[in-house]
């Protein structure tokens, strides 16, 4: 788990702060001057975009009238990334300025996505170049940022030519997970549609994909009419919270929690729904029984 150095020192200030003004007196932090890394270690997807920026906050724990430098260099012995083939800095913010009345500055980096593998977790370690007073023996001068190759969502390539997808599933087909085949439909370049349930109507699922987070692909699935009942008529479904959905770029599968509910009557449960994205010959493959 990353600690957040900065932040939590940066509480205490707030802290000092709300006590000088219960008190009515105007009182300033006058501790020793650190300069830091916000966290010691990061996650930087490195994406397919050229211009997409990552950033590494740099702070200081108190203000000055005056501008301050810093730098940075990478520690080479313990890094797998290589400065100027993986990565490199962005516009020399290796060099860092924080400037006169502020407490935070930035590195910004840019990885080069065709020099990493998708198996690849690399590594930079970075250390901070400071006088030495202003450097605390408690929180050191270092940080970590560890870098993953992310493939970026193209929804005309992640849903392939003929819609066909395979789903392993239980409920509400049987006691035991069974595949089937199953058809998706393109609505927007974040958004498809699943024919899961094969009721009569063939009501489609909407799912909505974000791919904000390159690291943390998620899918939601709004409260929509799913299949008839005949006990409760229409069923619905929706995602939950709890147990997010999401996708895989790379492999084209996506993995679906849904709550399946009637309205003003109750929850059948939640249950869980594996998809897989097929070319046209896999999907011919599966219906000769072939795989």
């Amino acid at each position: 788990m990353k600690k957040n150095i900065f932040s939590t020192l940066f509480g205490l200030l707030l802290m000092v702060a709300g006590f000088s003004s219960c008190n009515q007196e105007e009182t300033f932090y006058n501790g020793p001057q650190y300069a830091l890394f916000s966290d010691s270690l990061y996650l930087m997807p490195v994406v397919e975009n050229p211009d997409e920026v990552f950033t590494v906050p740099v702070g200081v724990t108190n203000v000055a009238d005056y501008d301050r430098h810093y730098a940075v260099e990478v520690i080479n012995e313990k890094s797998t990334a290589v400065r100027g083939y993986h990565y490199d800095f962005v516009d020399g913010t290796e060099n860092i300025t924080i400037k006169k009345g502020e407490t935070t500055a930035e590195i910004k980096l840019k990885g080069d996505y065709n020099k990493f593998m998708r198996e690849d977790t690399l590594k930079a370690c970075f250390r901070l170049i400071a006088p030495k007073e202003e450097i605390s023996s408690t929180y050191k001068d270092e940080t970590v940022v560890e870098m993953l190759q992310c493939k970026s969502f193209v929804m005309d390539e992640f849903l392939k030519e003929g819609g066909n997808i395979e789903m392993i599933a239980s409920f509400p087909f049987g006691e035991n997970a069974a595949s089937y085949l199953v058809k998706g439909e393109k609505i927007d370049d974040h958004s498809m549609q699943v024919y899961i349930f094969d009721d009569e109507e063939r009501l489609p699922i909407r799912l909505n994909f974000d791919d904000s987070d390159p690291l943390n692909p998620t899918i939601t699935v709004p409260e929509q009419e799913a299949f008839y009942e005949s006990s409760f008529s229409r069923v619905y479904v929706r995602s939950v919270e709890q147990y997010p959905c999401y996708f895989n770029t790379y492999e084209s599968f996506f993995v679906l929690w849904l709550e399946v509910f009637v309205p003003q009557a109750g929850s059948f449960g939640v249950y869980q729904y594996a998809f897989r994205c097929l070319t046209q010959e896999e999907a011919d493959d599966m219906n000769n029984g072939v795989g």
